[in-house]
């Protein structure tokens, strides 16, 4: 009997009905913050081995921001090779800085880029001519030269999806469509007066020089040639695509008088999912694609995960690459096999001509090209493979390499995730505290008794409809992706993030018209058989001074977060978040911009908040209940889930053909997060307050600050007014 009375004792010792409780609980989930974010800073740092800054640059008008990642102590004309990281639509750097921080514990420096209008990057001014069509990597790079202890000849970069598309435009702003050669010929052409046939360009021009120059002309010209080839030595070294088939563009030139085609001199690789949904297509199809064959010099698939290289042509006949071997027996574990390995690249002068290509195809989704492990694994294979380094020069054979499937990138994102859901729960323990003020205490409800029971057909057959609307949600919002949004030009203004959000949003206004619909058969039927009022009893009916009050209340749930993002930031240069699904901190004008979001989404949360408490069972306690709830709020989402990728898992299984998920979910992966925890918190926040209004304020809240800071802003030029800034008045 003593026994279940201590566990009773501690049970309300840990309680959120109490205050004693509720100020333990915040307690532990402060103390849970802050240790998740020490141990993910340090998972980050490589354990104190590596400097983490987040940084602020401006280059064009619009200030840049960034977290650059460098050896503990590093010193001017070190030689350090580094690599910029990038991100796709709708996110910031912090979604890409698992990548960042894998490569800066294998000794690169890394500048982990958030792009123009990204994160809390300021947007160029679009309709400036003058802009960066990459949307700020070219001017990332240029900042990354800047820094004097790296090396300017062994830069790489690497972006996924719209970043990949970023990347490739960078590459073809900064990286020369003249070999070394062909900048020779034309030297000896314009400079030396040497004309030459279309047969001749495909010579050696220093041969070509030797035979035809003086002896007085050829010192001119060997020093002209060292002024080319510390030029073309001095733009990006490699880059790689991840999660699109972007090329860089190929464009017309002239060599010695004669037109002929060329892409930018850069070594190159590409990242495609076998399962990849985006708008580049599976990694297999991509593999037998006319336009990826042509690219790698070839007229059979590419193999995956081969160095091929390229060649120069110049009668328009392409001619055959060469093979040099599978990046996967290339091996860092031995000095002896590295070195030798990496010999072969570097004897053959591909590395050094920048002419390698090479493609990897994981058993990945498109949103996993950067966070899963066989991803991240080939990333920094390449990039330690075509940069020669990992902990120092692989040519050196003092150096100790790291090898690449030893990542630690996931344990940290865990403990990110471990501290977002700390900071939901640390807001419930906060709300319990503020409730028992006497200031908030009038806006206290009675909590009704519960409405359903287990036996109630009605609301399973009502949750069974709720779980099929989602799935049918999904199919559309999936189906119709990027051309869902607004179409009026001033309501895309007011409202201007890019549109994952507005895929966001009316994936949310679906679930909830059609929640709408069963809570209004669920008042109607419970007033008609029972007498009793739902919209009532969940006190969704009440006077204006507490609405108030409880809107007060969720923005002091909201600062208090927001103070401990910036503590956290400020310490452990972390976020909230997991993989694609977080909140960071924001520009001034991005709280206003929030305020502008929730007059979209309260009401979504308002019909959930009802849909959910609604559903508490007589004959059920409330933890099950609320498991039960959560179950109903994802079904749909795990149904379309299994029709659509575990289906393309099975049949790549059973028949190794990978084919295209029928539902393309992308950016709808946080839902998975969302959907279960905003049921929770709904549920927790009605039994703090008697009212559903509460958690309809704080899931918004949640919501806006995830969109207006985690997401992208491209599309409209924000600092050019006051009103555009603050108010979305253009």
């Amino acid at each position: 009997m003593s026994t279940t009375t201590s566990l009773k004792e501690k049970a309300k010792a840990l309680s959120f009905s109490t205050v004693e409780g509720c100020r333990r609980l915040l307690a532990i989930f402060t103390a849970l913050i802050l240790v998740s974010s020490y141990f993910a800073y340090m998972l980050a740092c490589d354990w104190g081995k590596i400097k983490v800054n987040d940084i602020a640059f401006d280059s064009r008008g619009a200030v840049m921001q960034a977290t650059l990642y460098t050896p503990r102590i590093v010193h001017a004309g070190d030689n350090l090779p580094a690599i910029l990281v990038t991100h796709g639509t709708s996110c910031s750097n912090s979604t890409v800085n698992g990548v960042a921080e894998e490569l800066a514990s294998r000794g690169f420096v890394v500048l982990s880029l958030s792009a123009y209008g990204s994160g809390s990057s300021e947007t160029q001014d679009v309709g400036d001519p003058r802009m960066d069509p990459s949307l700020g990597i070219y001017d990332g790079l240029q900042y990354l030269r800047t820094l004097q202890y790296i090396d300017k000849t062994r830069i790489g970069m690497v972006g996924h999806s719209q970043g990949s598309k970023n990347v490739a435009a960078a590459v073809d702003m900064d990286c020369s469509l003249y070999t070394l050669n062909d900048l020779m010929l034309n030297v000896l052409s314009e400079t030396f007066g040497q004309s030459f046939t279309l047969e001749e360009i495909s010579q050696d021009a220093d041969e070509l020089a030797a035979r035809r120059l003086s002896a007085d002309q050829l010192v001119h010209y060997q020093a002209i040639r060292a002024e080319k080839e510390a030029e073309l030595a001095n733009t990006v070294y490699a880059a790689m695509i991840l999660g699109g088939n972007w090329g860089f563009e190929e464009k017309e030139v002239s060599v010695a008088g004669h037109t002929v085609k060329r892409t930018p001199v850069c070594n190159a690789a590409w990242q495609i999912g076998l399962f990849n949904e985006g708008r580049a297509g599976t990694g297999q199809s991509n593999l037998v694609s006319e336009s990826m064959m042509e690219r790698f010099q070839t007229t059979s698939p590419v193999l995956p995960e081969i160095w091929y290289n390229t060649k120069t042509y110049n009668d328009g006949q392409r001619p055959a690459s060469e093979q040099l071997g599978d990046i996967r027996n290339i091996s860092s574990g031995s000095d002896a096999a590295r070195t030798v390995s990496n010999l072969v690249l570097l004897d053959s002068n591909a590395l050094a001509q920048r002419t390698t290509h090479i493609i990897f195809t994981p058993n990945n989704t498109h949103a996993r090209d950067y966070f899963g492990r066989d991803a991240v694994q080939h990333i920094v294979k390449y990039f330690e493979q075509v940069l020669c380094y990992n902990r120092g020069d692989l040519t050196d054979p003092a150096t100790v390499p790291l090898d690449s499937s030893r990542l630690e990138f996931l344990m940290g994102k865990h403990l990110n995730l471990v501290a977002l859901l700390s900071m939901c729960f640390g807001m419930l323990a906060l709300s319990g505290i503020l409730m028992r003020h006497k200031f908030f205490a009038v806006c206290k409800k009675e909590v009704c008794e519960p409405i359903a029971s287990k036996k109630s057909v009605v609301f399973w057959v009502l949750g069974a409809c709720y779980a099929a609307a989602t799935y049918l949600t999904v199919a559309f919002v999936t189906k119709n992706g990027p051309a869902l949004g607004f179409k009026t030009e001033w309501v895309k203004k007011f409202w201007s993030m890019d549109f994952t959000a507005n895929i966001h949003i009316i994936f949310m206004w679906i679930l909830a018209a059609c929640g709408l619909v069963l809570v209004s058969i669920y008042c109607v039927y419970n007033y008609k058989k029972h007498g009793r009022n739902v919209l009532k009893e969940l006190n969704f009916l009440t006077n204006f001074s507490h609405i108030a009050k409880y809107f007060l209340m969720a923005a002091i749930l909201f600062f208090s977060a927001y103070g401990m993002l910036t503590v956290i930031r400020f310490f452990f240069h972390q976020d909230f978040r997991f993989w694609d699904n977080g909140v960071k901190d924001m520009l001034p004008q991005n709280f206003l911009q929030c305020l502008r979001y929730s007059i979209m989404i309260l009401p979504t949360f308002l019909v959930g908040g009802l849909f959910v408490n609604a559903g508490r069972m007589k004959d059920m306690k409330d933890g099950p209940n609320v498991l039960v709830q959560m179950a109903i709020s994802s079904a749909g989402l795990l149904a379309a889930y299994a029709v659509s990728y575990l289906a393309a898992y099975i049949t790549y299984a059973q028949t190794g053909a990978a084919g295209l998920p029928c539902f393309a979910f992308v950016s709808l992966w946080p839902m998975f997060i969302n959907l279960p925890l905003f049921v929770l918190l709904a549920r927790f926040f009605y039994k703090q307050t008697g009212s559903v209004w509460l958690g309809a304020f704080v899931n918004t809240a949640i919501v806006c600050w995830s969109i207006c800071s985690a997401q992208s802003s491209t599309g409209y030029y924000l600092l050019g007014s006051f009103g555009a800034k603050w108010l979305g008045i253009f």
